[in-house]
């Protein structure tokens, strides 16, 4: 089983760059190939890991909806389901990445959903760790991804909104049918002067106390900007650097064996 980082928050908070970056400390700091997953209809995941994707898991999904697919003969549909999934994934010598790609539409997807999960499940076994960059909603991962979290990142903006949506996306974890271990609040693009007065007031009436606090980068900026992929940006930069702290507190080396043995 892999060791599975979650990383969910509103758009604009940098949840993507951060999955991006834990990512490259993955492959950097742990020397291993995880498995990245962009469950964010937004498809900017493998921006941030500069690689393009011709392929994602909702053109497949729609096709078999609409019955656009062309069943090979001798081969079941399962079978077949699995083979376009497979198809899906983008291989670098560094990472992997499925992109899962816009919502559904109307219609049931029950049975390719379901279909997805346990081969995304079954797939694990080749991942010491998997990154699912998510959406706020996190639909992906209650119906389409995985049952289990070991680590999930709630990114929040330093902002009384973002404080807001950080609490609901947390609430919003404990109705879903996920087993998650850890969850965690990460203040990101935190102004280099000072954290507002009214955003520290607001995290402490809600209770929530961040682990892990990331000034706003210029150089992640400009990369962004300009189409760089973050794996390129200084080894560095302040906000790799105290993310690749954080993460080695949090993420064990070896993966979930190494939590299973220890």
């Amino acid at each position: 089983m892999s060791f599975t980082i979650a990383l969910a928050g509103k758009g604009g908070t940098g949840k993507t760059t951060l999955a991006a970056l834990t990512i490259r400390y993955i492959t950097e700091t742990l020397g291993e190939s995880p498995l990245g997953v962009d469950a964010d209809p937004n498809s900017s995941l493998g921006a941030a890991l500069g690689v393009e994707y011709e392929k994602a898991i909702s053109d497949m999904r729609e096709g078999v909806i609409e019955k656009r697919l062309d069943f090979p003969a001798g081969m079941s549909k399962e079978r077949y389901i699995e083979y376009c999934i497979e198809e899906c994934i983008i291989e670098r010598p560094r990472f992997d990445l499925l992109v899962m790609g816009r919502p559904e539409g109307p219609g049931c997807y029950c049975y390719v959903n379901n279909l997805l999960r346990k081969y995304l499940d079954k797939m694990s076994s080749n991942y010491s760790y998997i990154v699912l960059d998510n959406e706020a909603g996190m639909e992906h991962l209650s119906r389409r991804t995985t049952n289990r979290v070991d680590l999930m990142l709630v990114v929040c903006e330093p902002t009384v909104v973002g404080v807001l949506t950080a609490k609901r996306i947390l609430k919003l974890t404990e109705t879903l049918p996920l087993s998650i271990k850890e969850k965690v609040v990460i203040l990101n693009k935190v102004p280099h002067s000072a954290l507002d007065k009214k955003v520290q007031e607001c995290l402490h009436k809600e209770g929530l106390e961040p682990r892990a606090s990331f000034l706003y980068d210029d150089e992640i900026f400009f990369a962004s900007s300009g189409g760089i992929s973050l794996l390129e940006i200084s080894k560095d930069n302040a906000t790799y650097k105290a993310l690749s702290q954080f993460l080695k507190e949090y993420v064990p080396a070896g993966g979930l064996q190494a939590t299973v043995g220890s």
